[in-house]
């Protein structure tokens, strides 16, 4: 089996720009999330919505790391995906430019990426008629054009994806790329999440939680502030790593997913299922080898970043990463788990996603091949 490892971590966040930003806010101790109040602009015809409090990407200029040539009309999660692209490849020792290498993929997970698009050409038709629409806006509208867009920015012509599973996507999206490295479809992956606020998100999920609720305002639909995120990792084949001299930052030893109704506690099979495939599973209840509990917790994730929808997991595998590279976690091994909803809540909805990463510095374990799948989820 093929070993993966990871080798790039490139951030866009609330904490700035760059994987030393992520790390930053991470290790700073108390809760440093920064929050603006936004207005979010309606699309042509709809209702304007109040100020909503945003844990916000900082104002940035997208040519400044992706040049001036082909994004004018990038949405915005496009351009966040594209500079959490390039920034991950600079820090790997990649060169984020390839001449349509069908050996280098995409894979992505959000869970409104292009959906701002959507809404605004689809309202510009309505109250505009056909000639108030921009075509150019059209490619822009689907769930994968962030992975798209990088993969055209970039010539990574090989695997892309795009997952859509909940908090739990961008794990998912790593597992998909950890999968197609072992099975020989790349050598090198760029994977991650992406989740931006806009007026069409902002307004599905008021919908979605109707009434008083928690958040920043009553009814919003969110457990704490939202977020916004764009996060990549390099994962590559770790003798194609090797071979260009390239130093491992961590090694992606397991992974699993579980979907079900809270009860049945996917969380728990998820991790269970990871820990098995990277040779660690808890043979007795002392087991010191096996990490049970995860280094970034989603709650200490939305502490600092915010509520970053399907962002989430892959900050926490970021954070994760660099904490194993700077030796700043206890052990050499370290879980990442997500679920997209809470496991005891009483009104957690029917089912919900969940998957979960083994990563070490070690080369002990067995690589992953992908998430193991229980209760029917697939990435």
């Amino acid at each position: 089996m093929r070993e993966v490892v990871v080798t790039g971590v490139g951030a866009l966040t609330s904490a700035g720009v760059g994987h030393e930003a992520l790390r930053q806010r991470a290790v700073g101790g108390a809760p440093a999330r920064n929050e603006v109040e936004r207005t979010l602009p309606a699309p042509p015809g709809q209702p304007a919505t109040p100020p909503v409090r945003v844990a916000a990407l900082p104002p940035y200029d997208p040519a400044e790391h992706l040049g001036k040539k082909g994004i004018r009309t990038l949405s915005a999660e496009s351009k966040a995906f594209g500079v959490a692209a390039v920034h991950a490849c600079r820090h790997a020792g990649l060169p984020a430019s390839w001449e349509q290498d069908p050996s280098v993929g995409i894979a992505a997970g959000t869970t409104s990426g292009g959906l701002e698009d959507y809404a605004a050409l689809f309202a510009a038709r309505l109250a505009r008629g056909v000639r108030g629409v921009n075509p150019a806006q059209g490619p822009q509208t689907g769930l994968n054009a962030p992975a798209s867009a990088v993969s055209i920015l970039t010539g990574a012509a090989g695997p892309n994806l795009t997952v859509s599973t909940g908090r739990a996507a961008s794990l998912d999206a790593l597992a998909a790329a950890a999968r197609a490295i072992d099975s020989g479809a790349a050598t090198t992956m760029l994977a991650g999440g992406v989740q931006l606020l806009g007026y069409a998100e902002l307004t599905a999920r008021r919908r979605a939680a109707p009434g008083p609720g928690p958040g920043p305002e009553p009814g919003c639909g969110f457990e704490t502030v939202a977020g916004e995120a764009a996060v990549v990792l390099v994962l590559e084949e770790a003798a194609a790593a090797r071979a260009r001299g390239a130093r491992p930052l961590a090694r992606l030893l397991g992974a699993g997913s579980a979907f079900g109704p809270p009860v049945t506690r996917p969380g728990q099979r998820a991790a269970h299922a990871a820990l098995g495939e990277a040779g660690l599973a808890r043979t007795t209840p002392t087991a010191p080898t096996a990490p049970t509990v995860p280094a970034y917790p989603v709650p200490a994730v939305d502490a600092a970043f915010g509520d970053c929808a399907g962002a989430t997991g892959a900050v926490q595998a970021a954070l994760t990463v660099l904490g194993l590279h700077h030796r700043t976690l206890p052990d050499d091994t370290a879980l990442v788990l997500t679920t997209d909803s809470a496991e005891h809540a009483e009104h957690a909805g029917p089912g919900s996603c969940a998957t979960a990463l083994v990563l070490g510095t070690s080369t002990s374990g067995t690589p992953s091949t992908g998430p193991s799948h229980q209760g029917g989820h697939s990435a």
